[in-house]
């Protein structure tokens, strides 16, 4: 199959610093991007955007303040004059059991991953709205978000919300925003390495990172990988609830 490319085009990469962000980011530049590149770790960011190259910027966000994503958005258009795509990869994770919650961090992963993508939407779509060209959203869940699983809250919650958010824009602004929901398995990355337990059919960061660049241009909606994991993952959702709980209470994090 032939390999997307992405020449004169304008890509935004919130979550850039680090993880499936981060090689995205090297992904799509070699593939002839010019990157905008976002994240709360600026010293991270600088490096990475030092090793891409003069013709990316890097524009430090935490994208749980709403004031400042706005800005960001706005300092991005400003600087390119206009934006092609935008790739929501930031995330925070924290494995708790729910009778064990630590309620700040929860928080704090809410506002990450969840209230977070909600603030980038209300500061992107306006921009799109005034632009001839038609611009990408693509937001990432996790098949963490498939179905309830032990021991994943509360970011399994976030990410089955980012899902059902992909949904709701597509039906809304599918006729002018190209969307696409990306829906990685286990992928070796500094939140995967906080697990414990077996993470079957791990793949590496760069990996993920092709199927992503070369999933932002096919006709999916969903962008999801390693398929042998997500389509046995989109199995057991389909189940009826009273098998498929009983299958996920045998499953032990």
């Amino acid at each position: 199959m032939k390999q997307a490319t992405y020449h004169d085009e304008v890509v935004w990469i919130v979550g850039a610093s680090s993880g499936i962000g981060a090689a995205l980011a090297r992904e799509l530049s070699a593939r002839g991007a010019t990157l905008a590149l976002s994240a709360r770790r600026q010293d991270e960011l600088e490096a990475l955007r030092a090793e891409l190259g003069e013709r990316h910027k890097a524009f430090p966000l935490d994208v749980s303040d709403a004031e400042t994503t706005l800005r960001t958005a706005q300092a991005i258009r400003a600087a390119y004059g206009r934006i092609d795509r935008v790739v929501f990869m930031a995330a925070a994770y924290a494995p708790m059991p729910l009778g064990a919650l630590d309620l700040t961090v929860t928080k704090a992963i809410v506002d990450v991953n969840l209230t977070g993508a909600f603030y980038l939407l209300s500061a992107v779509l306006p921009i799109f709205n005034t632009q001839s060209r038609r611009g990408q959203i693509a937001l990432c869940g996790s098949v963490a978000g498939y179905i309830g699983l032990p021991g994943g809250q509360p970011y399994s919650a976030t990410k089955a919300a980012m899902i059902n958010l992909a949904e709701t824009l597509q039906a809304e602004c599918g006729d002018r925003v190209d969307v696409k929901l990306i829906s990685p398995g286990f992928v070796r990355t500094p939140l995967t390495d906080k697990n414990t337990f077996a993470m079957p059919m791990m793949i590496e960061p760069e990996q993920a990172a092709r199927e992503i660049a070369d999933g932002l241009q096919a006709r999916a909606f969903e962008i999801h990988f390693p398929k042998k994991f997500t389509l046995l993952l989109k199995f057991l959702r389909l189940l009826p609830y009273g098998l498929a709980l009983r299958l996920t209470r045998k499953i032990k994090p």
